[in-house]
This record gives structure tokens, C-alpha cells and sequence, in this order.
């Protein structure tokens, strides 16, 4: 679970510092009908930027309001977080019983698997290169 919220975290954050996509400098001429609008075709007045866009200073400061706010939840709600902090200590406790016998039941199988091959070929010889009688050195 940790590792969805660290992802999507910082997902997040690359959004937001990357630059802004080819399609979201470039005006639009759909319309809700579904029709286009000349206006793009002819050589019109390029298009202003959307008055609710925001730059990434203002971004970075909603995401720090949020975050305090997230912060705070506790604070203002403190009986759901009690029952949340059991609920997660009950399922790290789970995963880490559980996990640990798939880790020894995994490492048991690998032993049994490793010793079964090892009968199964028998006694290893090596077999070395004899040189040949006739074969001579040099020419």
C-alpha cells in the first residue's frame, strides 16, 4: 500500500514539473456540438491561455495547503484515526506472518527440489582431455 501512495506521489510531482503538453498550448477548435470552429483554419487571433490556469509556483503552493491540511486530518478526526492505525498495524501484522511462512515454505521446496537433482545425477566425474598419440607440437 505504501508503495501505490509513494507512486503515486511522485507521479504527481512529474506532473506537475514537467512541461506543458504540444495540445495544451496550441487552441482547440472543437466545440461541444461537435463541429469546429474556423477560426483556428483562418489565421485568427491566437488564443489566450485559459483564465483558470495556474502556474507552477501557485501549484506548489496548493499542494502545501494540501498537504497541511492532510496533516491535520488527526487532529480534527482522531477516532478514525485510532481504528486506522489498528487496521494498518493488523494488516503489517498479517503480512509479515503470512509472508514469512511463503518465505520459508518457498525456501524448503527449493532445498527438497535442490536435493532431488542432486540424486538424480549421481556422482559427478570429470571428464578431462587426453591428448592425442600422433598429435605433435609445432611444424
Amino acid at each position: 500500500m505504501s508503495f501505490v501512495l509513494r507512486a503515486a506521489f511522485w507521479l504527481t510531482v512529474m506532473a506537475f514539473l514537467l512541461p506543458a503538453a504540444g495540445y495544451e498550448s496550441t487552441p482547440q477548435p472543437a466545440a461541444f456540438d461537435g463541429g469546429y470552429s474556423n477560426a483556428s483554419y483562418t489565421g485568427g487571433t491566437p488564443a489566450l491561455p485559459p483564465a483558470d490556469d495556474i502556474g507552477a509556483g501557485e501549484a506548489l503552493a496548493i499542494a502545501a495547503r494540501s498537504a497541511q491540511d492532510v496533516m491535520g486530518f488527526c487532529g480534527r478526526n482522531p477516532d478514525i484515526c485510532e481504528k486506522s492505525h489498528a487496521i494498518v498495524g493488523h494488516v503489517v501484522r498479517q503480512t509479515t506472518h503470512y509472508g514469512s511462512l511463503a518465505v520459508v515454505w518457498l525456501t524448503e521446496k527449493a532445498k527438497e527440489r535442490q536435493e532431488d537433482s542432486t540424486e538424480a545425477l549421481g556422482p559427478r566425474t570429470v571428464a578431462r582431455p587426453s591428448a592425442a598419440p600422433e598429435f605433435t607440437a609445432g611444424a
